[in-house]
């Protein structure tokens, strides 16, 4: 079970790296040839002392130009590697980051519930930087690292077999066991499990920080912050305590390993069984051999939290899609029908044998106490949710068409509550109409009773702030319904249009659309009696 779920994880990452496996491959390439140049430095180095010194003949200037070449090559493929590298870092991390968010924005409704807003961007931000990190950087580092460590053991094995026996015995190998791979996996899934809690608190404390003054709950809040904040605290600095401990047998074994590699040269050096040059190979030789372990050591705790990040990352991939069909557009639609709908929650039914049908020049309202069923009809009409039995379709002058994704550019739909984004005020409108004309704008907008927008000192390109900050909620309400009104199409559906405005302009808006909807399908979810008296049919749940 846990092979199979690693060879998932694996097949995952190999699939995050698609079209940019050729930077990767090059970037190996680059830092293999700079590791090829510095052990050519060492040799050069080498060979350069045994010369000064009398110990073998030699052109000295000759070699001294060898030794700048190559740390010139060095550091130029160095540098060129480290760029390449941090290019296609970049460029993945975007690509799995928009893969994510493309995914959790056309998820259905049921499976993208369980997300809260603030976890997914910690995912989509730390997770998927530690990913690529691992993905791009970290692994060919890895493998360019046992190369590294490969060559530079197989240097000194030929200059000295037995200090490179010795050298290699006393490494770490304990930090590779299982037991030290287990604690530093439940240590991650704690500290990332805790992270996504304090961006679930955040982003709730910043989204609604008005409401929480409003409710003179600041101080609950900030103790729930707090508290987020100190759990992770506590589970950082277990991981940091394990870490130290770690470091400290690390740090103990390399310096020894360094002294011993010193004290042998001197003894063999003292004996005359070896050269200066030699003696000097040796100590570059030791931190070749030392800082690849040490970067293989760091490699393991890293890839264990990228592991853990990648197994956080694989399940937004697991809700069900919509289909991306090509849309359907019915010119112009008689009726929307719904036959024998059922539908329930995880702990409840909402809607069980409904039918209702909605025609052409008969606006309807749906009338109903909170809770039974209005905003699941909404959903169902608008393919966000599926029903469990019935079904739901469009008539025309060609026939029916199911409802689904497919159908959804048939409706002009204004959600309940503010639904702005931040931006200009003609931004706001062209999203449902890309290429309508200032005339069509205005027309729009004198229909939803949103001519106030032309006495703002700058109009249409009037910046909106988050939770349209600068406008009041009836004004924001009616720039909805105009950016609604933009859409061609058949099927107006509003949620609760009026809820925001007073009664004057509750009735010239009803009047504008009784008006300006007379050959649509309109249907108003409402709890304003004034609008459900003014619609020739009134579908009242109970």
């Amino acid at each position: 079970m846990e092979y199979s779920k690693l060879k998932s994880q694996l097949n995952w990452a190999w699939s995050v790296t698609k079209g940019y496996r050729s930077g990767v491959l090059l970037y190996c390439t680059l830092q293999v040839m700079s590791l090829g140049f510095s052990l050519a430095f060492i040799y050069w180095s080498k060979q350069a002392v045994d010369i000064s010194t009398g110990m073998r003949p030699g052109a000295l200037k000759i070699t001294l130009v060898y030794i700048i070449a190559c740390v010139f090559l060095s550091v130029l493929t160095g540098v060129a590697s480290t760029r390449i590298n941090e290019y296609v870092r970049i460029k993945v991390n975007i690509q799995l980051q928009n893969s994510l968010i493309w995914t959790q924005m056309t998820t259905l409704w049921q499976q993208a519930k369980q997300w809260h807003t603030g976890d997914l961007l910690v995912r989509i931000n730390s997770d998927c930087s530690e990913t690529t990190q691992m993905l791009v950087s970290s692994v060919p580092s890895f493998l360019v690292t046992c190369v590294q460590l490969g060559a530079s053991l197989g240097f000194l094995w030929i200059m000295d077999p037995m200090l490179a026996m010795m050298i290699l015995y006393i490494t770490p190998l304990f930090l590779f066991s299982k037991l030290y791979y287990k604690k530093m996996r439940n240590l991650s899934k704690a500290v990332k499990k805790a992270e996504s809690l304090f961006g679930t608190v955040l982003h709730e404390n910043l989204k609604n920080r008005l409401l929480i003054m409003g409710l003179r709950a600041v101080k609950v809040r900030w103790k729930k912050i707090l508290a987020s904040q100190d759990s992770l605290f506590q589970l950082k600095m277990n991981q940091l305590k394990f870490s130290t401990l770690t470091q400290v047998i690390i740090k103990l074994t390399f310096n020894g390993g360094y002294l011993l590699a010193f004290l042998w040269g001197i003894y063999r050096l003292h004996g005359n069984e070896i050269s200066y040059g030699t003696m000097t190979a040796f100590l570059q030789l030791v931190g070749r051999i030392q800082m690849p372990i040490l970067s293989m050591i760091a490699f393991i705790p890293a890839a264990i939290r990228s592991q853990t990040a990648i197994e956080r990352l694989m399940v937004l991939y697991e809700g069900e899609k919509e289909s991306s069909g090509r849309a359907v557009k019915t010119t112009p639609p008689l009726r929307l029908t719904m036959e024998n709908l059922h539908f329930r929650y995880e702990d409840r039914n909402v809607i069980e044998d409904f039918s209702a049908t909605m025609e052409t020049g008969k606006p309807t309202a749906i009338v109903g106490v909170s809770g039974k069923g209005k905003t699941t009809l909404i959903r169902l009409m608008l393919a966000l949710i599926k029903p469990d039995k019935g079904s739901l379709f469009i008539e025309s002058g060609t026939g029916k068409i199911d409802v689904s994704a497919s159908t959804r550019n048939n409706f002009a739909y204004v959600p309940q509550g503010n639904t702005l984004f931040s931006g200009t005020i003609r931004e706001n409108l062209l999203l449902m109409n890309p290429s309508a004309s200032n005339k069509q704008l205005s027309e729009a907008l004198n229909i939803a009773c949103a001519e106030f927008v032309f006495s703002l000192p700058d109009g249409l390109d009037t910046e909106i702030g988050e939770s349209s900050s600068g406008l009041s909620e009836g004004q924001a309400q009616r720039i909805a319904i105009a950016r609604a009104l933009l859409r061609d199409c058949g099927i107006w559906l509003f949620d609760e249009i009026t809820s925001a405005l007073d009664l004057q302009t509750s009735r010239r808006l009803i009047d504008n659309l009784m008006t300006a909807g007379k050959d649509k399908i309109m249907i108003f979810v409402t709890h304003d009696m004034l609008l459900a008296d003014s619609c020739p049919q009134v579908i009242r749940l109970s």
